[in-house]
């Protein structure tokens, strides 16, 4: 291969008493001729950038001898190819490896540690139903995750910091709830059979909404109470649904949360007394509802028991659901699920339970629960229609089961 021009700067010099000897010397003598060909092929950048080594001699003098002649018995290496500078050898002097890049970090700076990463900030807790904000990170957002907010149901969890030096969120407990269903209807709702001692258990987290005075439970009427039959009438003394509705609930919302019982049904009464337009109980019913409101609870559906006296009355359907929809908009409530138990299958109303399945195809979030098996009170000798004592537990135990599904619980 042709060499490149010969460097003017030697004119001067003599080549004898500048020719290097030794390894060092050749690898000083091949990175100069490197250089003098990038020169001349109009390059700026010199494949090696720190090499120290003696004076830089051209590939030649200025005769044209290969500096390959400083020694008899050495053979010329192939010169590296322009587009391939990194074929250079490296010799033991060599400082850095010749890749045209900054030179790599000597062992005393490889150990420095870089600068810490300054801590993400805090997550917000969640409340009660609203969840917690993960810690606002520094880097990698990605990493940030709220936290699970406390819910009637479920606490709260913390935030999830934003990153390795993060802080999380601290999630609080949900607020307890005060949990109120309506009790509405006539006789099976209020209850027929007289109540047990052992139905007289009381739990606190179970209250009603004094119904009446009543000297033998000491219950005000319009004032909160532990909940214990009767819930109804003080002068019957009888169990109804509610009782082992509210206390199958129990085993199922979080622990520090109530359940409020607001008891609106009157035995022998028509659907038309409860009705907004032309009743007579309808004021009275939202008047106790919405103490339960001001009291903190929560209105989460409507249990309701009804028809015996109106049997048979196509109309029926109609008319409840016209009672609903206008007690779920005064007050509020939204689609609170309603719940209507069926009548007696033997007795004199049975044949009205084809109009109770009718209600959720009139009614939004309808749902009947059924009487199937339930048996009517051997003391019910007038009107052949009131469930007995078992009867009862077992229906309100079905309510509860049909309301836990409604609410998603």
């Amino acid at each position: 291969m042709s060499l490149p021009p010969k460097s003017p700067s030697l004119k001067t010099r003599n080549p004898d008493a500048l020719r290097p000897a030794g390894y060092l010397g050749w690898l000083a003598c091949l990175c100069a001729a490197l250089a003098c060909s990038s020169e001349t092929n109009g390059t700026d950048s010199s494949p090696v950038s720190d090499v120290t080594a003696e004076p830089s001699i051209g590939p030649g003098d200025s005769t044209g001898t290969s500096m390959s002649q400083s020694s008899s018995s050495t053979t010329s290496p192939a010169q590296p190819s322009p587009a391939n500078p990194t074929t250079l050898p490296t010799g033991p002097s060599s400082t850095s490896t010749a890749t045209g890049s900054d030179t790599v970090p000597s062992p005393s700076n490889a150990n420095v540690n870089p600068a810490p990463t300054p801590p993400g900030t805090s997550g917000a807790g969640g409340g009660a139903s609203e969840a917690g904000s993960g810690g606002t990170p520094t880097v990698m957002p990605e990493q940030s995750s709220g936290g699970t907010g406390g819910s009637s149901v479920t606490p709260g969890t913390g935030g999830v910091g934003g990153n390795t030096n993060g802080n999380a969120g601290g999630g609080s407990n949900g607020s307890p709830t005060f949990h109120v269903f309506l009790l509405l209807g006539q006789s099976n709702m209020a209850g027929y059979p007289k109540a047990q001692e052992a139905d007289r258990a009381e739990d606190p987290r179970v209250q009603v909404l004094g119904f009446d005075d009543c000297a033998d439970t000491g219950r005000k009427t319009d004032e909160w109470d532990i909940a214990a039959p009767p819930l109804h009438e003080c002068w019957n003394g009888a169990i109804g649904p509610g009782d082992y509705f509210a206390k199958a609930l129990l085993d199922v919302i979080p622990e520090g949360d109530t359940i409020g019982l607001v008891p609106c049904a009157i035995s022998g009464e028509k659907i038309e007394t409860f009705m907004k337009a032309g009743g007579t109980k309808y004021d009275w019913i939202m008047q106790r509802a919405r103490l339960a409101q001001d009291a903190g609870g929560k209105i989460e559906g409507m249990l309701f028991h009804q028809g015996e006296s109106n049997t048979a009355d196509s109309s029926w359907p109609g008319k409840v659901a016209t009672f609903v929809t206008d007690l779920r908009a005064d007050l509020e409530l939204g689609e609170v699920p309603f719940l209507a138990g069926e009548l007696a299958y033997s007795g004199n109303s049975s044949s009205h339970n084809p109009l109770v399945n009718q209600l959720p195809s009139v009614l939004s979030n309808a749902h009947v629960v059924s009487a199937e098996g339930l048996a009517i009170d051997s003391a019910d000798t007038q009107w052949n229609v009131h469930f007995d004592h078992d009867a009862q537990v077992s229906f309100g135990k079905r309510y509860a089961e049909k309301m836990i599904e409604a609410l998603g619980w």
